[in-house]
């Protein structure tokens, strides 16, 4: 009985390669180290170059000779320490990048238009030193709802007004004109900025909901009373204004407040440093200090 033949199992074609064969192709491919910059064994620039030559000529002068081994030494020691300097150069960058972080926070507040107390408030939430509480200040929050507590028709228009509708209001600012030792008037100038007010009405419509003030009524003595009267009736109306809008501000600043903690992270990522990146780089430093060392050894050996 005839036996069948065996099949002969196909090779698979096996890659061989040992890299690009043309000139071009080799050439290309001995300048992908450029790819990666600082690691390049090749002169980047006319500004190494010309550290290069320089430094070469101080070797030639140094150490003259006509042994071509010597004359490969002292390029050799030159090529390498341009290429320790261009990697201290790149460490160096990566820890100027991340020192830089704060000014990234600065950025990041700036585009998000917070004002200095905002940004204060940010700062030195995103850096461990508190804040949280000073978020929201509850005390003209309280001053907020009072004054949002009447109508635009129902607003005090008249000293003796503002001390019946709006006592909270009258007396924070006697206690903070007091601990400032100034004037009502001059605190409300200090620290009220100024702003346009809405055309046909001293106030302008702020928020549209109320909020019944349900805190104690403080007691209005006569100096409180002095103050109070005493004060310009349209810097009152600004101050009055002025709070109003505290609670739409409370609104805002969390907002950006949020908006800054969410976008501090991905800022901070981008300025610090890849630690595999440098790690690379300190390692590839140290092999060159290494080569440097060997190499000028070898250049005492030759020129004794």
């Amino acid at each position: 009985m005839a036996t069948k033949p065996k099949k002969i199992p196909m090779k698979r074609a096996v890659n061989k390669s040992t890299g690009p064969v043309t000139a071009e192709g080799k050439n290309r491919s001995s300048r992908n180290a450029l790819l990666h910059g600082a690691t390049s064994k090749q002169l980047l620039n006319e500004k190494e170059q010309a550290k290069y030559d320089l430094l070469l000529n101080d070797l030639r002068e140094t150490y003259p000779s006509k042994n071509p081994l010597v004359k490969l030494q002292l390029e050799r020691i030159a090529k390498i320490n341009i290429q320790l300097e261009r990697i201290q150069d790149t460490i160096d960058a990566h820890f100027l990048k991340s020192r830089s972080l704060s000014k990234g926070y600065q950025n990041i507040a700036n585009l998000l238009d917070m004002d200095s107390e905002t940004k204060c408030i940010a700062l030195n939430i995103m850096m461990g030193l508190g804040g949280q509480d000073k978020i929201l200040d509850t005390e003209k929050l309280e001053i907020s709802n009072e004054l949002n507590y009447w109508v635009d028709s129902e607003r005090p228009r008249a000293h003796q007004e503002f001390l019946e509708k709006t006592p909270a209001f009258c007396e924070y600012l006697f206690n903070e004109a007091q601990e400032n030792q100034l004037t009502v008037q001059d605190f409300i100038a200090e620290n009220v900025p100024i702003e346009k007010q809405v055309s046909g009405s001293p106030y302008s419509p702020g928020i549209k909901w109320k909020i019944v003030f349900e805190g104690q009524k403080p007691k209005i003595d006569q100096n409180l009373r002095d103050a109070i009267t005493n004060t310009d009736l349209k810097e009152l109306k600004r101050a009055a204004e002025w709070y109003t809008q505290e609670i739409m501000r409370v609104i805002v600043r969390s907002q950006k407040i949020m908006d800054f903690r969410k976008l501090a992270p991905i800022e901070q990522e981008s300025m610090m440093p890849d630690s595999d990146q440098l790690d690379k780089l300190m390692r590839y430093q140290t092999t060159l200090q290494r080569q440097l060392s060997t190499a000028i050894g070898e250049l005492l050996q030759l020129t004794r």
